[in-house]
C-alpha cells in the first residue's frame, strides 16, 4: 500500500504564510486556446431525418481563437492548431478516445488511431468510432486561418494550403435505426473536436526534404512534426463538442445558433481590431469594458427547450449569455461577466495590449471579438 509522508506542522505553517501571486485565467501570459467555434454549433444527420422545419446541415466550420503574449508585439504567426474529431456511433453510451486523459497528455495515442483515408479527398468527413482529421490553422493576432506550408525547402512556390477546417457527419449517420425508446433519438449525441495548439509558425513545418506539393504529400510530414515537437514546445489541448441533433427532436426546439458580438468598448469608445492603430489610453487609469452587440439582446438571444436525461421536456426558456474577458497587459476586475450591460473594469498596463471577449450562450454556441490598446 502506498503511503504519503505528512510534513511537519512548522513546514505547513510556513507554506500557509507564503502567499503566491497566482495569475488569473484572464491573463494571457503564454500560449492559450481561448475558444473553439463550430459554425453552426448544432448539426443534423441527413439520412431520413432532415424533414423538420429549420433542420440544420450535416457539417460545421471549425475555427480556433488563440491568445499569445507575443501577439501584442508583432503580427507574426505564433501558433499552429491541428483539429481532430471523434465521431461516436449512434446509440453507443461509450465515450471516445478524444476524451481519454492519456490521449490528451500525449498525442501519439491519437495519431496511432488517426484515420487519414479521407483527410484530403473528403476533408473533415467523420468516421464512426474513429479519430479523423478536421483541419489545420496558423494563428496570429488577427485570428486563425488555414495553414499553408511550403512543401519543398528550396521552392518558395511549393505551398500547400490545407483549406478551411471543417467537420461533416459520415454518410449513413442516423438515429432512426435505434430502438424507439433510445433517448438519443431525442437528445442526439456529441461529436468531440480535439484542438491541439502548439507554438510555431508555418515556416517551422517545412519538411527538411521536398515532398509532393499536395495534401496527401504534406499531411504525413505535418503529423511527424507534431509528434516530434509536441514534447519540446509550449502546447495546449482544447475540447469542443458539436451537437448532433436527435432525429425525434420536435420542431418546438429549433437548432442552436452561435451568439453575435460586434466589438468591445472601453470607457464608451470602441476598440480597434488587433493589427490596426491602437486606441491610446492612460496606463493605470481604469474604465469600464462592455460588449457591443449587433442588436437588441432580447432579440438576439434564442428561445429553446430543455430536456432531461430521459428525453422528457423540462421547460422552455431564453438563453443567458456569459462574457469571458482576456488580456495580455493590464488588470481585469472580473474574468467573466453575465450581462450585455454588466461592465467589467479594466486597468491598462504600459505598452501595447490586446483584449479578447468570448461570448457563450451556455449551450454550445460561442463567438468572439478582440481589440488593441496602447497605454502611455
Amino acid at each position: 500500500m502506498r503511503t504519503h509522508a505528512i510534513p511537519p506542522l512548522a513546514a505547513l505553517l510556513a507554506l500557509a504564510a507564503c502567499q503566491p501571486d497566482f495569475t488569473g485565467p484572464e491573463q494571457v501570459q503564454a500560449l492559450r486556446v481561448l475558444a473553439v467555434q463550430a459554425e453552426p454549433p448544432e448539426i443534423g444527420a441527413a439520412v431520413d431525418e432532415g424533414s423538420h422545419t429549420g433542420w440544420p446541415g450535416d457539417h460545421a466550420a471549425i475555427r480556433a481563437l488563440i491568445g499569445h503574449p507575443r501577439f501584442a508585439a508583432d503580427g507574426g504567426d505564433h501558433a499552429v492548431v491541428l483539429h481532430l474529431a471523434c465521431t461516436p456511433t449512434p446509440g453507443s453510451p461509450a465515450g471516445t478516445v478524444c476524451t481519454s486523459l492519456s490521449a490528451l497528455s500525449q498525442p501519439s495515442e491519437l495519431f496511432a488511431s488517426l484515420s487519414l483515408e479521407t483527410a484530403c479527398s473528403a476533408p473533415g468527413l467523420g468516421v464512426e468510432d474513429a479519430i479523423t482529421f478536421s483541419g489545420l490553422e496558423s494563428c496570429n493576432r488577427s485570428g486563425c486561418r488555414s495553414l499553408a506550408v511550403q512543401s519543398d525547402p528550396a521552392d518558395p512556390g511549393s505551398v500547400v494550403d490545407f483549406g478551411p477546417s471543417t467537420y461533416r457527419l459520415p454518410a449513413g449517420f442516423a438515429f432512426s435505426g435505434l430502438d424507439p425508446a433510445n433517448v438519443q433519438r431525442v437528445l442526439g449525441t456529441d461529436v468531440v473536436v480535439l484542438s491541439l495548439a502548439i507554438e510555431g509558425a508555418p515556416a517551422d513545418l517545412v519538411p527538411p526534404a521536398a515532398v509532393a506539393a499536395t495534401c496527401d504529400g504534406m499531411l504525413p510530414a505535418v503529423e511527424a512534426w507534431f509528434l516530434q515537437e509536441w514534447p519540446l514546445r509550449p502546447h495546449v489541448v482544447s475540447l469542443k463538442w458539436i451537437h448532433a441533433r436527435g432525429g425525434d427532436m420536435p420542431d418546438g426546439s429549433p437548432p442552436n445558433h452561435n451568439p453575435s458580438i460586434d466589438n468591445i468598448t472601453f470607457g464608451g469608445t470602441a476598440l480597434p481590431e488587433p493589427g490596426g492603430t491602437s486606441l491610446p489610453v492612460t496606463a493605470g487609469e481604469s474604465a469600464d469594458l462592455l460588449p457591443a452587440l449587433p442588436g437588441d439582446f432580447e432579440t438576439l438571444r434564442e428561445t429553446y427547450q430543455r430536456y432531461d436525461t430521459d428525453g422528457k421536456l423540462v421547460d422552455t426558456r431564453k438563453e443567458d449569455w456569459a462574457y469571458s474577458w482576456f488580456t495580455t497587459a493590464g488588470d481585469l476586475k472580473d474574468p467573466v461577466t453575465h450581462g450585455w450591460d454588466d461592465p467589467d473594469r479594466f486597468t491598462p498596463a504600459h505598452g501595447t495590449g490586446l483584449l479578447w471577449l468570448v461570448v457563450r450562450d451556455l449551450r454550445g454556441g460561442e463567438a468572439w471579438t478582440a481589440g488593441q490598446i496602447a497605454a502611455h
